[in-house]
This record gives structure tokens, sequence and C-alpha cells, in this order.
């Protein structure tokens, strides 16, 4: 094609068509920069294309992870919800019931539960290690950032306040009186833990009135991470539909 349009110059001057010549010459040029800036936006509209195509992935990537979060706090909310119970009932057993029994071995068991949420954040990686800019709604871009940066790691302060109070009050009026057992087989335990208690501990325990303020103070701590807990369950719920309502309009 170069040779072809160099033959045609060369013919123009030397049929001495100067004026042609320079016509020829300056829409050859023309023709250049028209075909510079096709290429050009060929080739923005491909890197746009590839853009397009990793936003859709990260957004893909994201959503599984919060599935898979959702999941997961729904598990450790029921397992508050137990926990709370589990408050009742030991302080019913100590109220009211003279021997210890079976079921107060299988919710004292319960009081030594503490449910910890850990988000799953290979798609927001992602994201932060491209550019969060990626994500060209801002609405949706946003939302994503006020969970991962900030609702995550608040309820994550309220996890540690409570395993904190748990190890520093709970664990040692729990092993003061019980005695701890795993047993994957035992039928009567809660997912394999239960616990166990003499007539004479049991006794001691029920004059306890500071065990009494303790299983209080236990579904105090539950219930605030519990209600946080959610708050995270259903900021998730929301960002999910937000995201599939973006990938929907992909």
């Amino acid at each position: 094609m170069i040779k072809f349009f160099r033959r045609i110059r060369q013919n123009l001057l030397s049929e001495g068509k100067t004026g042609k010549y320079f016509k020829y010459a300056i829409g050859e040029i023309v023709l250049v920069v028209i075909g510079i800036l096709i290429a050009l936006q060929v080739n923005d509209l491909n890197e746009q294309r590839k853009e397009n195509n990793f936003e859709v992935d990260i957004l893909k990537e994201i959503r599984s992870n919060l599935q898979t979060d959702l999941v997961e706090i729904r598990e450790d909310l029921e397992l508050m919800d137990f926990i709370n119970k589990a408050c009742l009932d030991v302080k019913d057993h100590l109220l009211n019931l003279e021997q210890p029994t079976d079921s107060l071995s299988i919710s004292a068991a319960i009081l030594r539960v503490t449910p910890h949420f850990s988000p799953i954040t290979s798609g927001y990686n992602l994201l932060q290690n491209r550019s969060v800019g990626i994500i060209k709604n801002d609405s949706l871009r946003d939302a994503i950032l006020y969970q991962y940066d900030m609702l995550y790691p608040y309820y994550k302060t309220y996890e540690d306040e409570r395993g904190r109070f748990h190890a520093l009050h709970s664990e040692p009026q729990l092993l003061e009186y019980f005695s701890m057992n795993y047993d994957s087989d035992q039928p009567l335990s809660f997912e394999g833990l239960f616990f166990e208690i003499s007539k004479e501990d049991y006794q001691r325990l029920r004059n306890d009135s500071k065990f009494l303020k303790l299983l209080k103070a236990i579904a105090f701590e539950n219930s605030a991470t519990q209600s946080r807990g959610q708050r995270v369950e259903k900021s998730t719920i929301e960002l999910i539909d937000k995201i599939d309502l973006e990938l929907n309009s992909k």
C-alpha cells in the first residue's frame, strides 16, 4: 500500500503536476491521521470493554463473598439466640431446681460459645488492588466501601469486646463450678460440648449471687453484639441486591 501511494506521487511529480501532488500529499496525510484516530478509538473501545468485563468479574466475586458472609452471620445470630436462651435456662435452674440436670449441663456449655464472624474479602481485595474507581456506579461503590471499611470493622469491635469479657469474667466463673467436656458422640450436648457439675458445686453455685449478675452481663454483651450483627445481616442483603441490579444492567 505504501509503495502504491509512493508510485502515484512519483508519477505526479514526473508529469509536472505539482499542484495535484501537494493536494494528494495533503489528502494522504489526512487519511493517515484518520486512520490513527480510528485505531486509537478502537483501542479505547477495547480497553473500555476490558475494564467493563473486569468490573463485572469483581462485582460477581464480591457478591459471592457476601453470600458466604450472609450464611455465616445468620449462623452466628442463631447461636446468639441460643446463648440468650441459655442465660434464662441457667437462671431458672438455679432459682427453682434443687439438683442439677442434663439440661443445665447443655445450657451452661452454650454459655462457653462465642460466635466469631470472619468475612470473605477476596473480591474487595481485588478491587483495592486494581482501583475502586473501576466501579462506575457511585452509590454502589460507596455501599461497598461502607460495608468493608466501616461496617465489618465496627462489628469486629463488638466481637472483640465480648471476647475480652468472656475471657476475664465468664470463663473463670464457669471453670470454678463446671467441668468442661467435649464428645461429638454425646447426645446430651451442644454440638459435642457439655458441662458437668457436682451436687456440691451446684449448691455452692445456687448460693453465689454474683453468678446471677454474670448471667445478666453475658446476656447483655451477647444482645449488644447480636444487635450489631443484625445490622450487618441487613446491610449485606441490601448490598447483594444492589450488586444484582448493577449486574442486570450490564
